[in-house]
């Protein structure tokens, strides 16, 4: 089997036991919180600390990246998962669960940017295609996670089985990827310049500003949702579980339909339309009184939720030819310090006042978003006539 052949099959199992862990601890959040005895504000740190390391994890990849093969760098981080799934899986104090997850979140930002990394220096074809492929996987993770951590939690002290999966999985892998790492050599022209700049233009700090909106009211609400339903909407523990499959099931699908229109109708609109249908669906979530509505506005808030991230880093990537990994560095750390912020304050605003006025911030992050994202019309519309009569003679 071809070198590029064994990469890919090996970084979307990467990506599938990310998204099964990553949405396995969301789901089992509220039993997590009973069996550790964690306050909300404890739960926010849990949530949005490993964030941070996230973000170090990125500046890690690049600074590496520069004279480094990343097929060895991956190895980095996933040499961190095994270890911090077993901190966690054995966690009976809230430190060892922090410091758990936290490893793992370093992990998964390491072999994330050096996953992208390693289809640039391969070269491959059809990078977008090799690149959808992979994070389709994660998708498949999170859909089929909440289902099987489902099964476990009859008892809140179970929250920790399902968690054996994708440590088996990692071990699996490992030694696969170290066959990769040392078969694959990276040549000369694969070294990134040491110059780094960044854009200046108004149109590209909207960009980076949409993504820290977008990433945070996302992961607040898929971080928050199993805990929500069950404490402020009284859904039994077992199916509140579920709901965040049924979530990343509208992510899943919305991006197979935006994939298909997102040219036609453009990438600006397409950035609104699914913000107004995010908003429509977070409202249904904290507003419903029935499960009908309930369950309704979690798959319209996955179906709008869906596009947003790819498009944006759609606009980025056609908007910007050089220092792209600078670039989407800087996106990438965006995004999680949104995730970190938002954790934070949905977590004290909780402890501080209630859950429900908790969650609601998420829809004043929603209307910011969408604010936002019609100037990033305007100012590209701008932006291109002012090329276009530039060019003109």
């Amino acid at each position: 089997m071809r070198i590029e052949t064994n990469f890919v099959i090996v970084a979307s199992l990467i990506y599938f036991l990310f998204g099964f862990a990553v949405m396995a601890i969301f789901s089992a959040l509220p039993a997590i919180a009973i069996d550790l005895e964690m306050s909300h504000s404890m739960t926010g740190l849990v949530i949005a600390l490993p964030k941070v390391f996230f973000q170090i994890a990125a500046l890690v990849v690049v600074i590496l990246s520069k004279k480094g093969n990343p097929f060895k760098i991956m190895l980095l981080g996933l040499f961190c998962v095994p270890l911090s799934i077993i901190l966690i899986t054995l966690s009976k104090e809230y430190l060892q669960f922090l410091l758990g997850k936290t490893l793992f979140f370093f992990g998964f930002g390491v072999t994330e940017m050096s996953i992208a990394f390693g289809v640039a220096v391969m070269a491959l074809r059809r990078t977008g295609r090799v690149l959808n492929v992979v994070h389709a996987f994660f998708a498949l993770g999170c859909i089929i996670s909440p289902g099987i951590v489902s099964l476990f939690l009859t008892d809140a002290s179970n929250w920790n089985l399902p968690l054996y999966i994708p440590l088996a999985i990692s071990l699996i892998i490992i030694p696969f990827a170290i066959k990769i790492a040392h078969k694959q050599a990276r040549t000369d022209n694969d070294i990134e310049s040491e110059r780094i700049a960044f854009p200046k233009e108004l149109f590209f700090w909207l960009i980076i500003i949409g993504c820290f909106i977008y990433v945070g009211y996302e992961s607040g609400l898929s971080s928050w949702l199993s805990t929500f339903v069950y404490e402020v909407k009284a859904i039994p523990l077992r199916v509140s579980s579920l709901l965040s499959s049924l979530l990343w099931i509208g992510l899943f699908l919305g991006r197979l339909v935006t994939g298909i229109v997102v040219d036609r109708f453009g990438l600006e609109k397409t950035l609104v339309s699914l913000t107004f249908v995010s908003l429509i669906g977070v409202s249904m979530i904290i507003f419903s009184n029935s499960t009908l509505l309930l369950v309704s506005g979690v798959f319209m808030t996955g179906l709008g939720y869906s596009g947003i991230f790819p498009t944006l880093q759609a606009l980025l990537v056609s908007s910007y030819r050089q220092d792209r990994a600078a670039i989407l560095c800087t996106f990438t750390v965006a995004g999680s310090m949104g995730a970190l912020v938002a954790n934070l304050l949905v977590g004290s605003i909780s402890e501080a006042a209630s859950l429900f006025a908790g969650m609601s911030f998420i829809l004043i992050l929603i209307v910011l978003s969408l604010v936002l994202f019609t100037l990033l019309g305007i100012s590209h519309s701008r932006t291109l006539r002012s090329s276009a009569n530039r060019t003109t003679p």
